[in-house]
């Protein structure tokens, strides 16, 4: 069976505080986007999984995916799955989370069990922080460290440029950084009225990434990028998650184009993606 893993972006992010257990409160305005990874899964005498040009590490989302689904249920096949990756790595755009759900929900239906959402999403959130938000994969509302969803009343569809340069952002150092650093706190409900209302000239003025601050003093290269995006006509460019992905706004689809053709020269990835495509 063929299945796609899209990636999602942060239109606002907001580190609310320092928990007890060593986690961060978040709120986040999530949504997906039209960039994806394909996956074969098919039955196998054992299970094996295999990632286009990439090396397997032990804790990968997808073995820790399988082991599990059947540690919870009966789980009477093995599985071969292989990985196309399209989604870059150490991007803020939730690559392995995606592949996770993917897993999560294909290998429950090709073993018939019938399970309610609630309990996937329980299952997800034992997976990864972004797992919950790429099993529902729809403009939410995220809370907590990402199990709390709210899914919003929109249908919004608009084009951002996406870059990505060869290097990522340590997620535990930007978080151990931001614990020393003044901060920032992007009004996330003025972002959730822009994507409710589908108000693009509001999204760009209220959204914000209480990361990029501290992303860019560990990695100046990505300021670099912002200005050079913003010259080439973007009216606004923000981080998504932890980075290293840069989004570029604009509603000109021309000057996205341009854009992407000028930067695409200079970086390994550039892509104009859709945010809140469905597949």
């Amino acid at each position: 069976m063929k299945v796609y893993a899209p990636a999602k972006v942060n239109l606002g992010l907001d580190v609310v505080r320092t928990m007890e257990n060593g986690y961060h409160e978040l709120d986040m305005i999530m949504a997906p986007i039209s960039l994806y990874d394909e996956l074969d899964i098919e039955y196998a005498d054992q299970d094996k999984i295999e990632i286009e040009n990439m090396e397997l590490s032990e804790d990968n989302t997808i073995s820790k995916t399988l082991g599990l689904l059947r540690d919870c249920y009966d789980i009477k096949h093995h599985y071969l799955i292989r990985v196309k990756k399209n989604i870059p790595s150490q991007a803020g755009l939730a690559g392995g989370s995606a592949d996770a759900a993917a897993v999560l929900k294909t290998v429950l239906e090709l073993e018939g069990i019938e399970v309610e959402m609630e309990e996937k999403l329980n299952l997800a959130k034992q997976i990864g922080a972004d797992v919950p938000f790429c099993l529902v994969n729809q403009f939410s509302r995220v809370k907590g460290i990402g199990e709390n969803i709210e899914i919003l009343d929109t249908n919004w569809k608009f084009n951002i440029l996406l870059v990505k340069p060869d290097f990522g952002v340590s997620t535990p150092e930007a978080f151990r950084l931001w614990e020393n650093q003044e901060k920032f706190h992007p009004d996330i409900d003025y972002v959730q009225m822009a994507c409710e209302n589908q108000i693009l000239d509001l999204l760009v003025q209220a959204m914000g990434n209480a990361l990029e601050p501290v992303a860019f003093e560990l990695r100046p290269e990505l300021a670099k990028i912002k200005e050079e995006m913003l010259d080439l006509g973007m009216v606004r460019v923000m981080m998504s998650g932890s980075g290293s992905s840069m989004m570029g706004f604009c509603i000109d689809e021309d000057v996205l184009q341009k854009a992407k053709s000028v930067l695409e020269k200079r970086y390994g990835f550039v892509e104009v993606v859709s945010v809140g495509a469905k597949l």
